[in-house]
Formats: structure tokens, C-alpha cells, sequence
């Protein structure tokens, strides 16, 4: 870097950022793109990934393209980069069309200087041939590992990218991710056909961060958890990861039961459902967020001091990734993995919906066919639940393998998946609520009790009609979710009211019409995927019986052969423990004696 740029970007480092020096692995990448070197970035959790595309950017003449998968948190992004005085937009499917050429326009007059993209976007060909007005001169994408199939979080649309890049005049490029091995370092180059790349990794090591994994039977998973909660009532902010959305709604009941200020978060829930959430945890109204693998991607809390884990994750990157989201301000802080040998059969169970049989894929791409050949015209995409295409199979096939084949299809050219469609559940009252109220049972105590609570709080909404999340609701009553639920459903069932739940569904546009027997897909591809996802279930398993540094086997995993023990983690304690008391080694049976 010449001296009189770095000197530049000191100072715009300690204007916009307040920082008087650059993190680890920062300047060398902002470098390379100031020099026009297409860059791979791994650094980890907390690194200060951002940075290093939002600084150069100020520098750069033209724009800065921000590939994101999270269009919840854009405008978040958005906004705290304008608290700092750098002028940015977003263009995502939560802005109408004309907005969206209304900020176009503003970026081809040189309003802005960093514009937030999702990925999805670049199927939109009028989109493309708006952006090819535009000079823009880095190209930067967010949770680079989405790219590869051989990452953990893989998602089609990421692979548009590399046509996406050539379209808008092949400016430089930095992909960045926290968890990457060397296999999806290569793919990530690959697939997005960099050239003479560079790649800056300053370790994946966390030092403040404590592992432990603690053997316990399924049953006494949560009465754990809580234990670890009210025990240490000054304990702070976290996260308790889990593998399903009905062990989410368990887990946020029983805390809520022992006055423990929680709020849960999965897929399942409607993009505004999903911000109050975040808010509520951003802001320290709510200490622990119960979620499943949805959660954390772009969460601007650097105080979070535990992240749980009630379930085991299918592979080392996720359990990183997701760990690695506590102590981002560099305080100590702990990482705990509840384990039972029958965790894995949920893990396997998961890959089988994630790896569906060619046989389904082939029978819902036919389905689909059909689908559009009677409801709509071939040029056009329509609206549909994995339910309805569940029921048009000769087989009772679960939702997620579905969405898995879809996703294939999609990969392969021959759908389109513009948009995801959710909504909140209505309700509206069809009488007086306290005529309502009245003709409950006497018997039914606790419904009238939720019904009483309902009505006190929502009375104008429920006369107006009124779109609500059910967990949000149950949080502000202090009920159960399920009883809540029960209860309106009853009203519902007696005319009351009129009751919608929420819909999830999918927009599907077919991209090629042909013979089922000709579909093209690479069976063995999918094959070497399916059992690739085996084997990092055993990596993960590993890491639970291993019996030294945690963080020395999560290290060398990713390639840091250097790796030392960290001296902190159960494992290291262990060692050391039985090292005092002149044992060098000790029984794995002892370990896993529960």
C-alpha cells in the first residue's frame, strides 16, 4: 500500500470507525483491493469483515455491490453505516419497484457509495440491465461459503454471482466468510471464477472463548439449561441453539416459567416477527434467544457472553459459526455443547432431508410441471406450499426434503424461486368481546383467562381485524403459546371470531419444460454430497468424545496445523487436572458415563 493511501485510510478510519489501527488480516485484504486483486477473506467472528469493503469503497470511484443473504438485517446495515457518514442503500424485495428505481437513479447520480444486494436479485433481468448503467468498481459478497456445496449453509442463488460480476463490467471482487476449510476455500474461487486470487486468513483461533461439552440425558437437557441460567443470575446475554422450531417453543416456554426474559426465533416466523426479535435482544430487553440455525447471521451484539447448545450441529463450521458468535468484543465468555449419544439420529434425519432421493426430486419437478401447465401460463410463476406439493406425491415426504429438491432444481436451471411469501395470522372479532367472553364454559377457566387478557389488551385491533404473531402475543400475556392458540382456535370453532393462520409458501417459476425421464441432474454429485454430510457428522461427533483442547481440534480442522492447546476449555482443564494428581491419562468410559 502506498504510504500516502495508507495515510488516507487511517484517517478515514478514525472518522467514520474511531479506530487508530487496523485488525489482523484488515489492511493486507483492503490492500489487495485498492490493488485490483480479486481476494478470498477468512477471518473470524468479530473480525472486522466489514471493514474491509465499506472503507475502500469511500476510495473507490465508482460503487460497491454488497452481496448479502440477509434482507431482515440490510436496513440495520444500512443505517448504522449512515450513523458513521458513509452514504449506503439496499435493494431487496421489501421495496416496491418504483423505490427500487428511485435508488438506482440515485446511485447512477452518485448519492450513494455502498449498495446492499440480495442475491435473488440478479435473476431479474431488467434489474441487470439497470445496474449495467452503473460503475462499480468492487464487488463485494457476504458469507462467502454460501457459494460452495460443500459448505455448510449452500444456497443456489449465490451461484448467479459469477454471471452477476461479468454483467457489471468484472470489477474486483473480495468474498468474505468466517468459516471456510481449504475444500470451500477452493470452491469458493471456482465457483465464482476468480482469477490470480488472493486469499488473507489470520487464523480462525478465539482465545476468550471457553469450550465445554457436557454429557446429558435428553431428558435433563433443559432442567440443565436453566440450572445454568438461574445459578448465575449476572451471567448476561446469550444464545441457546436448537435443531427444531417445536424444541425452540419448548425451551422459550419453560425459561419464561422461571422468569427468565427469553424470546425464541426460527424460519418459521414472518420478517417482522423475526426484527422484534432482534430488537428485543439487541437492545437487553430480552437476556436469551432460544433459535435454531436461522439466527445470528449479521446480529450486531458484541456482548453476547454464552452461546448453548442444546442439540448437536451436523458439522464443525456450523458449531463455529454459531459459538463464535459470543464474546465479539473480545471478553471472556463460554460455549457449552449439551450431548446424548441419540443427538445423532435428529443430525441423520437432517441429511436425509437435506440429500432427498432422485426418485422425489424428479416426482416434484413433475408435479410442478403440471402444476403450471393447468393454473397458469407457462411464461408466468405462481404461488405454492410445500404442503400441496407434499400431497401430489406418491409418498408422504417431509417439508424440508422438498424444499431440498426444489432447491436442486433450482441449482440446475430448471425452476426459479423469486420469492419466499409469508403472513402473520388474523384475527377478528365477530361479536362484542365481552359477549364472547361470556359464552365460553364456566369450566374453561384458563381459555377465559387467555380470552379476558386478549381482549383487555387488543380490544381496538380485535374489532378492526388485526394481523398478529402468535409467540409475540403469548410473550405480552404471559401465557403459553400453545394455550393461546387453543384458545382462539376454540373461538374460531364456534363463529366467534375469524381466525387465519399463517401462510408459508414459495413463488416458483418454471425455467425449462421437459420429460420427467429427461430431467438432468448429476446423481453422483448428489451421491459424493450425501455422504460428504456423514462425514462431518463424524467430524462432529469427534469433537464431543476427543478428549483434549477443543479449540485445538476445531483449529486443525480448519486447516491451522500450528494450533496449541488453549489452557481453558474442559478438555485442557481435564488434562491438567488429572496431570496434578500425577495421572497422565484417564478412561474415555469415565467421560461418557452418563
Amino acid at each position: 500500500m502506498f504510504h500516502k493511501q495508507k495515510q488516507q485510510l487511517c484517517e478515514l478510519l478514525k472518522i467514520h470507525y474511531g479506530y487508530e489501527s487496523f485488525l489482523p488480516g484488515q489492511e493486507m485484504a483492503i490492500d489487495n483491493i485498492l490493488n485490483h486483486k480479486d481476494t478470498v477473506v477468512v477471518l473470524p467472528t468479530g473480525g472486522g469483515k466489514s471493514l474491509i469493503f465499506q472503507l475502500p469503497a469511500l476510495i473507490l470511484e465508482g460503487i460497491t455491490i454488497v452481496i448479502s443473504p440477509l434482507i431482515a438485517l440490510m436496513k440495520d446495515q444500512v443505517d448504522s453505516l449512515e450513523r458513521v457518514g458513509i452514504p449506503a442503500t439496499f435493494i431487496n424485495s421489501t421495496i416496491t419497484p418504483q423505490e427500487t428505481t428511485n435508488r438506482l437513479e440515485a446511485l447512477r447520480r452518485g448519492r450513494y457509495k455502498i449498495v446492499y444486494i440480495a442475491p435473488e436479485r440478479f435473476y431479474n433481468q431488467e434489474f441487470l440491465r439497470e445496474l449495467k448503467s452503473i460503475k462499480v468498481s468492487l464487488f463485494a459478497i457476504d458469507e462467502a461459503h454460501c457459494v460452495s456445496q460443500w459448505g455448510h449453509d449452500f444456497r443456489p442463488s449465490y451461484l448467479r454471482l459469477k454471471e452477476a460480476i461479468k454483467y457489471v463490467g468484472s470489477p474486483t471482487v473480495v468474498a468474505l466468510t468466517a468459516t471456510a476449510t481449504p475444500e470451500v476455500q477452493d470452491d469458493i474461487v471456482k465457483q465464482l471464477n476468480l482469477k490470480d486470487s488472493e486469499l488473507v486468513i489470520t487464523g480462525f483461533a478465539r482465545p476468550n472463548l471457553q469450550f465445554a461439552v457436557v454429557p446429558s440425558a435428553n431428558g435433563q437437557k433443559i432442567e440443565n439449561i436453566v440450572n445454568v441460567l438461574t445459578t448465575n443470575p449476572d451471567l448476561g446475554s446469550g444464545i441457546i441453539y436448537v435443531g427444531t422450531r417445536a424444541k425452540a417453543d419448548e425451551i422459550l416456554e419453560v425459561l419464561i416459567n422461571n422468569d427468565i426474559k427469553a424470546v425464541s426465533y426460527h424460519a418459521g416466523m414472518d420478517a417482522d416477527s423475526r426484527n422484534w426479535v432482534q430488537e428485543q435482544f439487541i437492545k437487553g430487553e430480552a437476556q436469551v434467544v432460544v433459535a435454531t440455525n436461522a439466527f445470528g447471521l449479521g446480529i450486531n451484539k458484541k456482548d453476547v457472553r454464552f452461546v448453548i447448545h442444546h442439540d448437536l450441529p451436523g458439522t464443525i463450521e456450523a458449531y463455529y459459526q454459531e459459538a463464535g458468535r459470543a464474546g465479539r468484543d473480545g471478553k471472556p465468555s463460554f460455549c457449552l455443547l449439551f450431548y446424548h449419544q441419540q443427538d445423532r439420529y435428529l443430525r441423520e434425519f437432517f441429511i436425509k432431508g437435506d440429500n432427498p432421493d432422485p426418485r422425489m426430486i424428479i416426482e416434484v419437478y413433475d408435479f410442478l410441471v403440471q402444476k403450471a401447465s393447468l393454473e397458469v401460463d407457462e411464461r408466468d410463476s405462481f404461488l405454492i406450499t410445500y404442503a400441496e406439493i407434499s400431497q401430489g406425491l406418491s409418498e408422504s415426504v417431509p417439508e424440508m426434503a422438498i424444499g431440498t429438491a426444489l432447491k436442486i432444481l433450482e441449482k440446475e436451471g430448471y425452476i426459479r424461486r423469486p420469492n419466499e411469501k409469508t403472513s402473520n395470522s388474523f384475527l377478528k372479532a365477530k361479536k362484542d368481546w365481552s359477549e364472547i367472553t361470556d359464552s365460553l364454559g364456566k369450566r374453561a377457566k384458563s381459555q377465559i383467562e387467555i380470552v379476558e387478557k386478549l381482549g383487555a389488551k387488543y380490544a381496538q385491533e380485535l374489532i378492526k381485524g388485526w394481523e398478529f404473531n402468535p409467540e409475540e402475543v403469548s410473550i405480552v400475556l404471559k401465557v403459553k403459546k400453545d394455550s393461546f392458540l387453543r384458545a382462539i382456535t376454540k373461538l374460531a370453532e364456534k363463529d366467534l371470531v375469524e381466525y387465519r393462520p399463517p401462510f408459508r409458501g414459495t413463488e416458483i417459476k418454471i425455467l425449462k419444460f421437459v420429460q420427467a425421464e429427461d430431467l438432468n441432474l448429476d446423481f453422483k454429485a448428489l451421491k459424493e454430497k450425501a455422504n460428504r454430510a456423514y462425514e462431518k457428522l463424524d467430524e462432529m461427533e469427534n469433537y464431543v468424545y476427543q478428549l483434549g483442547c477443543r479449540q485445538e481440534y476445531i483449529l486443525k480442522y480448519f486447516g491451522d496445523l500450528t494450533a496449541k492447546p488453549c489452557g481453558k476449555c474442559d478438555g485442557c482443564l481435564k488434562v491438567q487436572k488429572n496431570k496434578e494428581a500425577g495421572k497422565e491419562d484417564y478412561q474415555k468410559k469415565e467421560y461418557l458415563s452418563f
